[in-house]
């Protein structure tokens, strides 16, 4: 008797001092419970979060799933465990954290409803894209169809096919054609984009020649080049492996895009691609592409890849964004990694790296 009143004295010494250190202001719920698992005393959040009262006699595992055994497995693991706890037919996550004190346990609580709601949101939201996206691939031919007719007859008033047009018809077909071509090419990337993004991707992977792929891209800008009167350069004389195997469109989207993007920023001066193993590497293949453009203000990398945060600052800032997001989306897939640095009035540096073995587990 006397010793069980001698741990009463220590139990409330301890919970005293404790509290002095304010213990209600903790975020998490502090309960102390003896050995069997009784509730002794608990902080103000403990008491709100399982409705507990100055007068109950309560066990832990009156309100917490295996309570008693979840607190025996946190103290030999030395870390917190997760369990469930009920409150007037309310059923939630918490995460349990136990540490043996005087002649019981103190145990701390931290209610996950919130993180698992959380959660839970974000896999809604992401199966939500996914499948929203994939509805968009699967009607590509429908929204772009009615573009290409229009451009198309348009075309073909321009050409004289529906007869003789007088200037004022001219300058609206051709304002109509201009339209419909830009409505189309805004199209086409937010396709690739959302293809990109969604679930029914299929990488293609095969074995190919790096240096050739990365060619045929380059090829279908030489128009631009020849008009801005760029110099353009592809170094890889340091690189040993140029038959590669990798999903051939990430690599020629992702390239065509960055190509396609630095041209955009770039009036004057020249274009610089280098390829080369990182760090001698002959597993990874890296494709460095320098430009001598306008840059990317400090403020705008952070979203610099993500269409969904640039839809209010412009068609032009849009575009450039569905262009690096489909890019980046592609390398990650391949297991890649995408870097990009740039000043302003100083170009921009783009620096990406694929895995180009074969995975022997396939």
């Amino acid at each position: 008797m006397q010793i069980m009143k001698l741990a009463k004295v220590f139990k409330n010494i301890w919970w005293n001092l404790t509290a002095s250190s304010t213990i209600n202001d903790l975020p998490d719920a502090l309960i102390y419970v003896s050995k069997t698992g009784n509730i002794k005393n608990f902080n103000k959040k403990a008491r709100d979060m399982f409705n507990l009262g100055n007068n109950d006699e309560l066990n832990i595992d009156n309100f917490i799933t295996d309570g008693m055994k979840q607190l025996e497995i946190s103290l030999k693991n030395k870390k917190p465990v997760l369990s469930t706890a009920f409150v007037l037919g309310r059923q939630f996550y918490i995460e349990m954290n136990c540490s043996e004190k005087m002649f019981g346990y103190c145990v701390s609580i931290r209610d996950l409803t919130k993180l698992t709601n959380e959660i839970m949101n974000d896999e809604k939201t992401q199966l939500f894209n996914n499948e929203k996206n994939a509805m968009l691939v699967k009607l590509e031919g429908d929204i772009k169809s009615p573009l290409t007719s229009i451009s198309g007859f348009a075309k073909g008033l321009l050409d004289g096919l529906g007869g003789e047009l007088s200037e004022k018809q001219a300058k609206y077909i051709k304002i109509i054609k201009t339209n419909a071509d830009e409505s189309y090419y805004f199209m086409e990337k937010l396709l690739e984009f959302s293809k990109a993004e969604s679930s029914i991707y299929e990488p293609h992977y095969q074995n190919f020649d790096i240096i050739e792929a990365l060619k045929s891209v380059t090829k279908e800008f030489e128009k631009v080049f020849t008009e801005k009167q760029l110099g353009f350069d592809i170094n890889y004389d340091s690189l040993e492996k140029r038959n590669v195997y990798c999903d051939i469109n990430a690599v020629k989207t992702s390239y065509r895009n960055i190509l396609e993007t630095s041209l955009n920023m770039t009036e004057t001066g020249f274009i610089y691609v280098k390829l080369s193993h990182p760090n001698e590497d002959t597993s990874f293949i890296q494709i460095s592409l320098r430009d001598t453009g306008i840059g990317v203000a400090e403020e705008e990398m952070k979203y610099l890849c993500e269409p969904y945060a640039q839809l209010g600052k412009g068609k032009k800032n849009l575009l450039r964004a569905l262009n690096l997001g489909t890019s980046s989306i592609l390398i990650k897939r391949t297991n890649g990694m995408i870097d990009i640095k740039s000043e302003v009035k100083n170009g921009t540096k783009f620096e990406i790296i694929f895995p180009i073995e074969k995975d022997q587990n396939e």
